[in-house]
């Protein structure tokens, strides 16, 4: 399930949710309830409850990860915390899940993990939704799981999965636009690109087009300048 990133505009994700939504939250209950606790007692309750379920998901996400490891934790948080903390223990028990073929209830959990993680974690989501559905064969379901992508920092991952949907579905002039657009967002935002997106646009390459491999190195050398430039 890991994709590229761009991690400038990863955090800038990251702030916006937590400015538009943690803060409001908190103040929405603190005015609710101000006149039976004050401020700093909610302050201290909110961190005490963040940090327990940041444990939490730690201890579930680590338990996941040796053999033979059991749903029954993972599924109890997430059936009780339909917030960022289940969403993030819900998309941890998908990739397992997937790993055993487990299609149909990797499904269950990516979607609800696109319903529940606001926009932190939807994007990601809604990746390995389409990613699951693509391999159900489901590519209608599947596109509209990618059209739901509109965090401009997901753009190559979006489009190289729409890349993958039209080419199994013999699309290939379709399949051919979607890798070009994956790795021309890969070039505006000085993101490598990947070696597997670079095999699937060449595999579709038009005559007079620049092979994504030469493109990969003319911007991996353009990402080392920069970073050079950045250190100096």
């Amino acid at each position: 399930m890991d994709v590229l990133t761009d991690d400038h505009e990863r955090e800038q994700v990251v702030r916006k949710w937590w400015s538009e939504n943690w803060k409001s939250l908190a103040l929405g209950i603190v005015i609710a309830v101000g006149g039976m606790v004050g401020v700093q007692q909610y302050k201290a309750y909110t961190l005490r409850t963040s940090q327990d379920k940041a444990y939490q998901v730690y201890a579930i996400r680590t338990a996941l990860a040796t053999p033979n490891a059991t749903y029954e934790d993972a599924e109890k948080f997430v059936s009780e915390n339909s917030d960022i903390y289940g969403s993030l223990v819900a998309l941890e028990l998908a990739s397992v899940q997937i790993q055993k073929g487990e299609y149909d209830k990797a499904l269950f959990n990516t979607r609800y993990a696109m319903e529940n993680g606001s926009d932190l974690i939807q994007p990601n989501a809604a990746l390995a939704t389409a990613k699951i559905l693509l391999e159900l064969k489901k590519y209608d379901e599947a596109i509209a799981a990618c059209q739901k992508i509109s965090a401009n920092a997901y753009a190559a991952e979006k489009n190289e999965v729409l890349g993958d949907i039209y080419f199994a579905q013999g699309k290939q002039d379709q399949a051919h636009d979607a890798y070009l657009e994956a790795i021309s967002q890969c070039k505006d935002k000085k993101i490598a690109i990947n070696p597997v997106l670079q095999m699937k646009f060449d595999n579709l390459i038009k005559e007079g087009e620049t092979p994504a491999f030469r493109e990969a190195a003319k911007l991996d050398k353009e990402i080392r300048i920069s970073s050079t430039k950045v250190v100096k």
